[in-house]
């Protein structure tokens, strides 16, 4: 954890940006509503033009354009992110184009810029302290049901997720989706600092880039990792991406696709991820498959190994159609 710290800090330093280090990397103290959290809300009936949900204003939420009864997915970006950055700009389009659902996007931009890692993963207690309060208005003011909210969020996003747990007073949240969620600074045994399999009914982790950007741990009911979870199969760098950032984000372009494919993201079930790394899930040949993405079996539990195409669509299918795949 310290050494983290030490390596962040220095990068930071030494910077080409370190005149703005001082002046633009915040921490916010832990009140909410903040003017650096901010909430939109998506439907069919205004997918170019979200409502900003302010709990200060209550006709803002009143007067919004709710699906009625329907789900409520709510999308929380990473670093450097806002309400149109991973994971919206892939998930929201598909959740509009399959179902009418209504899709909430936080934006907290001000609290994660570059080159500030260190204070954006700290502002995470304060996204999700915020977050908390905005589903527990909804819950307890306006009557919508808490079973009805899933949170997904990418990177920072998904141990944002956490926090939102740890603050939330209307119960349980139904489902926390964490897609690659982020390792430094978050290499800690103590779950409340964590996304973690309490802090919701079901947790479900998509691992694409461990031990760099992602973590390695199992951190939910159900952990699945995509082509071993550590590096993903047509990810190179590129003048505006490194390798590791690629297969970071393939994170959430699987769980966009696991929405609506017909294939599905069929996945093996394994002791552990160094069990499938040494080849021992092969020898036991385990028979116990499930699909991972939005469609993963609440009844699961373990950690899920699959296998991908280099490019879209990634999804392989049943086991027989990705045996020997690389």
């Amino acid at each position: 954890m310290k050494v983290w710290i030490l390596i962040l800090f220095f990068l930071s330093i030494f910077s080409k940006e370190n005149t703005a280090f001082f002046s633009e990397c915040v921490i916010p103290p832990l009140e909410c509503p903040n003017k650096n959290v901010t909430f939109w809300l998506y439907t069919r009936a205004n997918v170019n033009k979200p409502v900003e949900l302010k709990i200060s204003d209550p006709k803002s939420i009143t007067s919004a354009p709710w699906v009625k009864d329907a789900p409520i997915k709510i999308l929380i970006h990473g670093y450097t992110g806002y309400r149109d950055f991973s994971p919206n700009t892939e998930l929201r389009p598909v959740y509009m184009d399959c179902c009418n659902y209504n899709v909430i996007s936080v934006d907290y931009n001000n609290l994660v810029l570059e080159p500030c890692y260190m204070q954006a993963a700290k502002n995470t207690e304060l996204t999700g302290l915020c977050t908390a309060q905005l589903i527990d208005e909804l819950v307890q003011k306006y009557g919508f049901s808490l079973p009805d909210f899933h949170v997904i969020g990418f990177s920072l996003g998904g141990q944002t997720a956490g926090f939102i747990a740890n603050y939330l007073k209307s119960g349980k949240l139904d489902r926390i989706t964490a897609l690659d969620p982020a390792l430094p600074l978050f290499a800690t045994a103590d779950a409340r600092e964590k996304v973690d399999s309490s802090d919701a009914h079901f947790v479900d982790i998509l691992h694409t880039n461990a031990l760099q950007k992602g973590k390695l741990e199992d951190s939910g009911h159900v952990d699945c990792y995509a082509n071993g979870g550590v590096f993903q199969p047509g990810c190179v760098a590129t003048e505006n991406k490194t390798k590791s950032s690629c297969e970071h984000d393939r994170a959430v372009h699987y769980y966009a696709e696991s929405i609506t494919t017909t294939k599905g993201f069929y996945a093996t079930k394994c002791h552990s991820w160094m069990a499938y790394i040494l080849g021992w899930c092969e020898m036991v040949n385990s028979h116990e498959d499930i699909i991972c993405g939005e469609h993963a079996p609440r009844d699961a539990s373990g950690s899920y190994f699959f296998k991908t195409n280099s490019k879209p669509p990634y999804a392989l299918g049943s086991r027989k159609n990705f045996k020997g795949k690389e």
